[in-house]
């Protein structure tokens, strides 16, 4: 069988463009390399503008009776002590990618799109031009378009040979869940020297750490994460607090070197790019989860014009490209910027004390980052 669209990927952005090709009638195979439910590294935090895409998806009152956490207030520290506190300009949520991602990808089988976890991408052939071999251990399927969505980082990115792998990158994440203290409401943010972590409810009242920081913390703390919480986050007295009150409730911590913020090109290999896969916003931002919903929605129906033979191949490539441009190139911008500033101490605790004096460029700056 030729499918019109396979999406490599099956988190946010891939589970959202099958839904949305499916409902206009297309044959969708949606691939997830990994069994659900899985935890995956992830600030867990569903930002402002991700109701109205979870509500045109129609999955909205379904995360909401998931447990998802509502949260309409921030708060961001620095190891020098200074503190911005503000109302963020909606109500967003918090909810674990362990039930998050199972749920959308239910959702998207549901609406008619052929989906399997557990089946991993070996390599992707062909063109828009020709049609494309996306190549499984079990099987190889035909398609006329193919959408990656696998994240961060992955084998296809090698396969494709994508310029953004030749630059090292210093920064390495980390993610566990807790429990122990009580935040309802709010999103923290915490500065330390080197990084910042991020603490959020997600549902059933435990606690989201999820935290960016050079490299060379963790080569100080001998690659242990909680030598290195010891040693680098704790500087932040604030962050302190909160981990001498909290308990892992997780095996372990997810982890993921060389993070890159870069642009990553919206088509390579003549592979429709969106998520992650596409550009990544720095994790203080928030925003990663909502731009993942979002690129979708701007890609599904280029991608349904394209296989109804509508749009031919060079359209369907400029006018993606211009679109993902026009929403997100000025927002990951400004995102590398303020994480440059955040994981510098000084800079850090000047730029804080500056939103904390004026509010209205906080405010600002949290807008400036959202769609």
């Amino acid at each position: 069988m030729t499918y019109d669209a396979v999406i490599i990927g099956g988190g946010l952005a891939g589970c959202a463009a099958a839904t949305h090709l499916a409902r206009r009638g297309l044959a969708v195979l949606l691939l997830e390399k990994q069994r659900y439910p899985v935890h995956k590294l992830c600030g867990e935090f569903l930002s402002v503008e991700v109701a109205a895409s979870l509500e045109r998806l129609g999955v909205l009152a379904a995360i909401q009776a998931a447990g998802a956490h509502p949260i309409d207030a921030v708060t961001v520290t620095t190891a020098g002590g200074a503190v911005f506190e503000s109302a963020l300009p909606g109500t967003a949520l918090g909810l674990s990618r362990y039930r998050l991602d199972p749920l959308l990808f239910d959702h998207a089988r549901r609406l008619g799109a052929e989906a399997h976890d557990g089946t991993a991408v070996r390599a992707v052939t062909g063109s828009l031009d020709d049609g494309f071999a996306v190549e499984t251990a079990e099987e190889t399927f035909a398609a006329r378009v193919v959408l990656g969505a696998y994240g961060k980082r992955g084998l296809l990115d090698r396969k494709l040979d994508r310029p953004f792998l030749k630059k090292k990158e210093p920064y390495v994440a980390f993610k566990a869940h807790y429990e122990g203290v009580s935040i309802p409401g709010r999103i923290e943010l915490h500065a330390f020297p080197g990084g910042y972590c991020g603490l959020s409810h997600v549902e059933d009242g435990r606690i989201n750490a999820c935290w960016i920081a050079h490299g060379r913390t963790l080569r100080a703390a001998g690659g242990d994460a909680d030598v290195m919480i010891a040693q680098s986050l704790t500087q932040n007295a604030a962050l302190a607090r909160r981990f001498a009150a909290m308990r892992r409730t997780t095996d372990g911590f997810l982890a993921l070197s060389q993070i890159s913020f870069d642009l990553k090109g919206r088509f390579d290999g003549d592979l429709c790019m969106i998520g992650d896969t596409a550009g990544m916003i720095a994790p203080m931002c928030g925003d990663g989860m909502a731009m993942a919903l979002r690129s979708a929605e701007m890609a599904a129906p280029l991608a349904a014009a394209f296989c109804a033979g509508h749009l031919a191949p060079e359209a369907f490539r400029h006018d993606y490209t211009a679109a993902w441009n026009r929403e997100f190139r000025l927002r990951l911008r400004l995102g590398r910027w303020m994480h440059a500033g955040y994981v510098r101490p000084a800079v850090a605790h000047a730029g804080v004390r500056a939103v904390g004096a004026v509010p209205p460029l906080g405010r600002w700056l949290i807008r400036a980052t959202r769609g």
